[in-house]
């Protein structure tokens, strides 16, 4: 992984990420009373919400599903769970080394398994999410077996994830100026990815643009597998998987290249 990591075993290595995963789980819930739990509760209440405003207050609708209370709401939230995944790593990237300096003066510490171990922390809340959202397809929609294919589905975009950590992460620490501008851009993209609305609602000569963004994918994926909307775009798909290795492979190359500076500057 690098030269910090070349005295250590294959199994230290995954021995030491599985601590850091576990850990940064457990920091996220730390003093509460119910700990990981939320995990599970928050997405269960947000989908309750969700199916109460836009199912019975709004009464919305969306061309590919039925006239029930929760359909939009379930389509909106095969929206929500990518994008969580994502605005999670982004917020909490700039930080990532700068909240563990003494970590980083630490010459034999594998740095990268930082960026790994957030990655992944996030992916759990991520695939707690995708379980709410295909258990309660099953529950009110019916059983639909492809819905399981939702887990790979998610491949591209831990990918694009890890690269973006690896990118902002290794960033920040000579530009703090990032730690105030990601969440400032999280509603843009928020907006520019197809939560709120299908892609077949964006105006063609957009579309193109939207392709680049992973998430676009994997949420019009999402949907075909979990709610029966329309065919799974595989294109689509081959396209966010390789914008997904293209940006891991960069944040990996940025993140070595910056890293002998990282000391001298926290």
């Amino acid at each position: 992984m690098s030269r910090h990591a070349a005295g250590l075993s294959g199994e230290a290595l995954l021995g030491l990420l599985r601590e850091l995963v576990w850990r940064e789980v457990q920091d996220r819930y730390r003093g509460s009373v119910l700990g990981i739990v939320w995990a599970l509760l928050l997405p269960l209440a947000m989908l309750a919400v969700y199916t109460f405003v836009f199912g019975f207050v709004f009464r919305a609708r969306w061309g590919g599903g039925g006239d029930e209370p929760y359909s939009f709401a379930l389509f909106i939230y095969c929206g929500l769970v990518p994008f969580l995944f994502v605005s999670d790593v982004l917020s909490r990237s700039p930080g990532l080394l700068i909240q563990h300096a003494s970590l980083v003066k630490r010459v034999a510490f594998p740095l990268p398994l930082l960026a790994v171990a957030s990655t992944l922390a996030a992916a759990v809340h991520l695939l707690i999410g995708l379980s709410v959202l295909i258990a309660a397809s099953w529950l009110l929609a019916g059983f639909k077996a492809g819905a399981l294919l939702a887990l790979p589905l998610m491949v591209p975009l831990i990918l694009a994830g890890l690269g973006l950590v690896w990118l902002f992460s290794a960033a920040a620490v000579f530009f703090r100026d990032l730690g105030q501008a990601i969440p400032a851009l999280l509603p843009l993209l928020l907006f520019l990815s197809p939560v709120f609305y299908p892609v077949s609602a964006v105006p063609a000569g957009f579309r193109v643009w939207m392709q680049a963004n992973p998430l676009t994918a994997v949420i019009d994926a999402l949907r075909a597998v979990v709610l029966g909307a329309g065919p799974v775009d595989t294109t689509g798909l081959v396209v966010a998987m390789l914008v997904g290795t293209a940006l891991a492979l960069v944040g990996w190359i940025v993140f070595a290249r910056l890293q002998p500076g990282f000391a001298d500057t926290l």
